[in-house]
C-alpha cells in the first residue's frame, strides 16, 4: 500500500490519557508498587530521564538556537499538544461535504491559541510523535496536520482505547498527508468504474422512467469504495465477504460490484416472470445474490450479499451471524481473516434505528465476534424527508459507533482517490487489529427518497444545490484530464460504448433470446440451495430415536466432574439425579430429554448452538448444561465432553437483547443448514422484542427470497399466575403467521417429544422455522417424565390420543388441548373420576395441522356429540381462533366448542387468587358434561 507506514513505538504519553498519567503518577509518587508493573517502569523511565537532564544542564553548555536542545520555553510540548489536537479535533474543519465550501479553519487551530503565537514556521522543532521523527521545521508540522486531518478525509478516531491502535492510524495518515500516490491504473480503472455507476443509472431512469430503484446517484463512489475493498481484503487474505445494505443503490452494487448480469437487471425492470396467482417473490431492490468477484489487483473473492426487507437496518445481525457461521464452517475460528463482514448503513438509520445499537454490542462478545466489521454509511444528508437536525442529536450519523469506540473515517463522496485511501486503510486496520471501523461516505441524494419523489417540497434548497452540481464522474473526468491520463473524448466514448451495451441486453431480454444462468460460489452453495418442501414431506416419519448404549455415554459424559472442579453442592447432586434417570425404566425429565437430543446430535458430528439471555442455566435453573467451579468460577461445558471427535455444542447466554441476536442466529442457519441453531427467550412474552426479524425474515425469506432456515424458538409458555408479562410466547401471533408450510408450530408435552422435534429438525431433507412454546412448571412436574423406550423407539407424535379412555365409542366429549394444561385436565379428571366419559386428546404440533392423524383419532371416538377445544389462554389468542374452522372442517357434524378464558387485551390476570379461580373454573367446565352441569346448577 503507497504512503503508508506500518509501525511506531507505543507511547503512553499522548493528549487523550493526561490527566489518567498525572494522577496515576501521584499515586506512583506515594507508593510505586501500588501501580501496574508497567507503569511503575514507564514512571521510572521518566525520573531518571528528567533527572539526568538536570544534572546534564548543570555542567554542559546550552544548546544554541534553532539546534536539537530542549527547549526552556516549552516548546516542543506546545507543539505535541498542537498536533494532537488536530489529530482529536481536525475533522471538525475538513473538507467533507460536496454540497458546500471547504469550511475555514476553525480558530482552534490557530498556533496562538496552543501558546505558539511567536514561533516562526522556519523555527526547527523535534515532533517526537510523527512518522518522519528527527528536526523539521514547525511550518512543515503544520501543513502535515492540516493537510492530514483537515482535508478531504475526517478521522475521528481518538476516542479508540488501544493506543497501538491510535498510532498505527496516525502514522498510516501522517506519512502521506492522507493524500498517497495512486498508480496511472488504479487512477482509470477508478473512472471507469465511476462511468458504469452513473450510465447504469441514466439508462434505467431513461428507459424505465417512474420504476422505483433508489438510485446511488450522489454516492456513485460507493461502487469504487466497495470495488477497492474487495482489491484490499484480498491482498490481505481474505476469501469472502459477507455484504448487507438496505435499498439506496442495491441495484447498483447488484450489478457493478456483485456482478448480476446486466440482462438479469432488466428482465426484471422488465417484469417478464409472472405467475399469476402466486405472492411469492420480492421486488427487485430486495433480492440477494452470490458470486465470485475479479478485483483491480487480478485476484478474485466470493461476495454475499443478503436479502434484505426494507426495514432498515434488520439485515444487520443476519449478516454478523452469516459471517460467524462461516468462520467456523472455513476453520476461520480463531484469527477471523477469512471471511470479512461489510454493512452499508443509511445516514438517519445508523443513528435512529436501536437494532444498530444492538449489532455493535455484539461486536466484542466472544459468542458474536467476526472480526471486526467494515461499517459504510452511505450517507446522503437526509432522510427521506428528514433534515439531520430533525434525525439525530448529534453532529455525525456515525456517532452511533460511539458504543464500541470504532474509528470512524468521514470521506468526501465526490473526492474518489479519498475514497480509495479510506477503503485501504479500513481494511488493513480490520485485517491487523480485527475489531469495526466505519467509512461515513458524505454525498447527496440526487433524486428523491425514490424516482417518483419530488424532494423539493421539502429540502429546497438543497435541490437547488445539487441541480447545479457535478457528477463526480464529470469532476473527475475533468481531473485527469487536467493530469493527462484521459481525453474527454476518451471518457465520452467510454460513456457511450457502455450505454450501448446496455441497449444491445435491454433488446436481447426483449426478444427472449438470452439464457441468464447465475453461478454461484461452490463453496456458498449450501446457503444459497433451495430446497422446497411439499405438505406430504412434513408427515413422513423420519428416524431420530438414539439406542441405549448412545444415551448411556452421553449420560455418564454429561454428568462428569473432571478433578480438581468444584461445583455447588446442589449442581452434585441434580448431576447424580440426571445418571439416576436412566436406571431401570427411566423417568427422565426436560431438562435431560433436551440435552440428550443436544448430545446426541454433537456426536453425530452436528454442530448445535443455543443462544439467548440466561440459557447456559437456564432461566428456570433447569438446564445446568455450562456449569461454574463454586471456587474459581471456572466454566465447565458439559456437553463438550462426551467424545473427542463430537461436534461442538455451544450454550450461551446471549446480552439483553432480543431482535439482534434472533436476527444473528437467524443468518447463522442460513449459512450453516446442517447446523441445530436454536433462540430461547427468557420467557415467551419478550419474543416480540424481535418481532421484526420474525415478520420478516423468520416467516417470510422462503416465500420472498427462496431462502431456507432452520432457526427454532423456544418460548417459555403457560399460565401459572405470573402475571400478564410473564405468561405467554403470543402463540396466537405465530399461528397468524403460518401459511403454504412455510414455519412449524409447537406445544409439546412430554421430554421425549421435546427431543424428538429438535433432532427431526437435521433429519430430514429440508429446513424450516420451527418455534416451541416451552413449559416452566412442567420442568419438575413429576408426572412430565419419558421412558428411556420412548428415545430409543417410535418418534415424535405430531398428536397424542387419550389410551386411558379403553371404550373410545362410549366418549361423550373430546376435549383437545395444547401443552401444560393436558396435565392439570388429567389430574381435575382422576379426582372428578369420569375418566370414560371424556377423552382428552394432545395436539402437539399445531402447524402444519396433522389434519389426517386427528381425523383418524377422532373417528374412533364415535359416541361423541362434541369437540371441545381447552386452553389458558383469552379467546382472541392462543390457538383457538387458529384451531376453529379447522376443527369444524373435520368434525362430522359434531359440534366444536370453546372453553377457556374470555376475549381480553391482556395474555393474563394480574392476581394470583383471580388465576388460580379462572383456572379452576376452566377445568370444570372441561370436565364437565352438559347434563351433569345443568344438574349442579339446579343443586345449587
Amino acid at each position: 500500500m503507497q504512503g503508508t507506514v506500518d509501525g511506531g513505538k507505543f507511547s503512553f504519553a499522548s493528549g487523550t490519557n493526561i490527566n489518567f498519567l498525572e494522577d496515576l503518577y501521584t499515586e506512583y509518587q506515594k507508593n510505586p508498587d501500588a501501580v501496574d508493573p508497567s507503569m511503575k517502569a514507564f514512571f521510572e523511565g521518566y525520573e531518571f530521564a528528567t533527572s539526568s537532564g538536570k544534572k546534564f544542564a548543570k555542567g554542559a553548555a546550552p544548546a544554541s538556537a534553532g539546534t536539537s536542545g530542549t527547549s526552556t520555553d516549552g516548546i516542543e510540548a506546545k507543539v505535541e499538544d498542537y498536533i494532537n489536537l488536530f489529530r482529536r479535533l481536525g475533522h471538525l474543519s475538513a473538507d467533507l461535504n460536496p454540497l458546500k465550501e471547504k469550511p475555514n479553519l476553525d480558530e482552534m487551530f490557530k498556533p496562538e491559541n496552543s501558546g505558539l503565537g511567536g514561533v516562526d514556521d522556519g523555527r526547527t522543532v523535534h515532533p517526537a510523535s510523527l512518522p518522519n521523527k528527527g528536526p523539521t521545521s514547525f511550518g512543515e508540522v503544520r501543513s502535515i496536520v492540516a493537510e492530514t486531518y483537515t482535508s478531504k478525509i475526517g478521522a475521528d478516531f481518538r476516542d479508540t482505547t488501544d493506543n497501538e491502535a491510535i498510532q498505527w492510524l496516525q502514522n498510516q495518515m501522517e506519512s502521506c498527508k492522507n493524500k498517497p500516490q495512486h498508480s496511472k491504473e488504479l487512477k482509470k480503472y477508478s473512472l471507469g468504474k465511476l462511468m458504469r455507476a452513473e450510465t447504469f443509472e441514466r439508462f434505467l431512469q431513461d428507459r424505465y422512467l417512474g420504476q422505483k430503484r433508489f438510485s446511488i446517484e450522489g454516492l456513485d463512489s460507493m461502487i469504487l469504495l466497495l470495488d477497492v475493498l474487495a482489491d484490499e481484503s484480498v491482498k490481505n487474505n481474505a476469501e469472502e465477504i459477507i455484504l448487507g445494505m438496505a435499498h439506496r443503490g442495491r441495484l447498483n452494487v447488484l450489478a457493478n460490484f456483485m456482478g448480476k448480469s446486466y440482462e438479469q437487471m432488466i428482465k426484471e425492470f422488465e417484469g417478464s416472470e409472472i405467475e399469476a396467482y402466486g405472492i411469492d417473490g420480492d421486488v427487485k431492490y430486495h433480492k440477494g445474490f452470490a458470486s465470485t468477484i475479479g478485483t483491480f489487483s487480478g485476484g478474485k473473492i466470493r461476495a454475499y450479499l443478503s436479502p434484505n426487507p426494507s426495514h432498515l437496518e434488520a439485515v444487520n445481525p443476519v449478516v454478523e451471524g452469516f459471517a460467524r457461521a462461516r468462520q467456523r464452517m472455513l476453520g476461520d475460528s480463531k484469527d477471523r481473516a477469512r471471511v470479512l463482514p461489510m454493512l452499508i448503513h443509511g445516514d438517519a438509520a445508523f443513528m435512529g434505528q436501536g437494532l444498530v445499537a444492538e449489532t455493535l454490542n455484539l461486536s466484542e462478545l466472544d459468542s458474536y465476534q467476526t472480526g471486526g466489521t467494515i461499517h459504510i454509511i452511505s450517507n446522503n444528508q437526509v432522510g427521506f424527508t428528514t433534515d439531520p437536525e430533525e434525525g439525530r442529536s448529534s453532529r455525525y450519523a456515525s456517532n452511533m459507533a460511539k458504543i464500541i469506540r470504532a474509528p470512524v473515517l468521514h470521506v468526501n463522496a465526490d473526492d474518489p482517490e479519498a475514497v480509495i485511501w479510506v477503503a485501504q486503510l479500513a481494511v488493513a486496520y480490520r485485517q491487523k487489529f480485527k475489531c469495526d471501523i466505519v467509512i461515513d461516505l458524505i454525498g447527496y441524494r440526487r433524486h428523491g427518497h425514490n424516482e417518483t419523489d419530488e424532494p423539493s417540497f421539502t429540502q429546497p434548497l438543497m435541490y437547488k444545490k445539487i441541480k447545479a452540481h457535478p457528477t463526480v464522474l464529470t469532476l473527475y473526468g475533468e481531473r485527469l484530464v487536467k493530469e493527462g491520463l484521459v481525453t474527454a473524448d476518451e471518457v465520452a466514448k467510454q460513456v457511450k460504448e457502455f450505454r450501448d451495451h446496455l441497449q444491445e441486453c435491454m433488446e436481447k431480454v426483449r426478444a427472449g433470446v438470452v439464457n441468464i444462468v447465475s453461478q454461484v460460489p461452490k463453496e456458498l452453495e449450501g446457503a444459497m440451495k433451495f430446497v422446497k418442501a411439499t405438505p406430504e414431506d412434513y408427515f413422513k416419519p423420519v428416524k431420530t430415536t438414539i439406542d441405549n448404549a448412545t444415551m448411556k455415554k452421553i449420560v455418564e459424559r454429561i454428568t462428569y466432574i473432571p478433578a480438581g472442579f468444584s461445583p455447588n453442592s446442589k449442581i452434585d447432586r441434580l448431576l447424580k439425579t440426571r445418571q439416576e434417570m436412566i436406571s431401570g425404566e427411566g423417568a427422565i425429565d426436560w431438562g435431560l430429554g433436551e440435552l440428550l437430543a443436544y448430545g446426541s446430535l454433537g456426536l453425530e458430528g452436528k454442530h448445535v448452538r443455543l443462544s439467548g439471555q440466561d440459557c447456559q442455566r437456564g432461566t428456570f435453573s433447569h438446564r445446568h448444561a455450562v456449569i461454574r467451579d463454586s471456587e474459581t468460577g471456572e466454566k465447565l461445558h458439559l456437553l463438550n465432553q462426551i467424545d473427542p471427535k463430537q461436534a461442538s455444542v455451544e450454550v450461551i447466554n446471549s446480552p439483553l437483547s432480543e431482535q439482534g441476536v434472533m436476527g444473528f442466529e437467524f443468518g447463522y442457519t442460513v449459512a450453516d443448514p446442517e447446523s441445530l441453531v436454536l433462540w430461547e427467550g427468557q420467557f415467551g412474552d419478550f419474543v416480540n422484542g424481535a418481532q421484526i426479524i420474525i415478520d420478516q425474515f423468520l416467516v417470510a425469506s422462503e416465500a420472498k427470497w427462496k431462502q431456507n432456515s432452520g432457526l427454532v424458538l423456544l418460548l417459555p409458555h403457560g399460565h401459572e399466575g405470573g402475571g400478564p408479562e410473564h405468561s405467554s410466547g403470543r402463540p396466537e401471533r405465530f399461528l397468524q403467521l403460518c401459511g403454504d408450510y412455510n414455519i412449524q408450530v409447537a406445544n409439546v408435552t412430554k421430554p421425549a417429544q421435546f427431543f424428538h422435534i429438535l433432532r427431526r429438525q437435521l433429519a430430514r431433507p429440508f429446513r424450516k422455522p420451527l418455534v416451541i412454546m416451552t413449559p416452566k412448571s412442567l420442568l419438575r412436574h413429576p408426572a412430565c417424565v419419558s421412558k428411556i423406550e420412548e428415545f430409543t423407539k417410535g418418534g415424535f407424535q405430531e398428536v397424542i390420543d387419550d389410551l386411558s379412555v379403553s371404550k373410545k365409542a362410549e366418549a361423550k366429549r373430546v376435549v383437545m388441548c395444547s401443552g401444560k394444561i393436558f396435565y392439570e385436565l388429567e389430574k381435575e379428571r382422576q379426582e372428578l373420576a369420569n375418566k370414560e366419559q371424556i377423552a382428552i386428546v394432545r395436539l402437539e404440533q399445531l402447524y402444519p395441522f396433522p389434519e389426517e392423524e386427528v381425523q383418524k383419532i377422532l373417528k374412533n371416538y364415535s359416541g361423541a356429540d362434541e369437540i371441545l377445544w381447552v386452553q389458558e389462554e383469552p379467546s382472541n389468542m392462543g390457538s383457538w381462533t387458529f384451531m376453529r374452522h379447522r376443527l369444524e372442517a373435520i368434525a362430522s357434524g359434531r359440534k366444536v366448542a370453546y372453553c377457556g378464558r374470555r376475549d381480553a387485551g391482556t395474555t393474563a390476570e394480574g392476581s394470583m387468587k383471580v388465576h388460580e379461580k379462572e383456572q379452576k373454573r376452566i377445568l370444570l367446565e372441561a370436565l364437565t358434561l352438559p347434563e351433569k352441569a345443568a344438574k349442579r346448577a339446579k343443586q345449587s
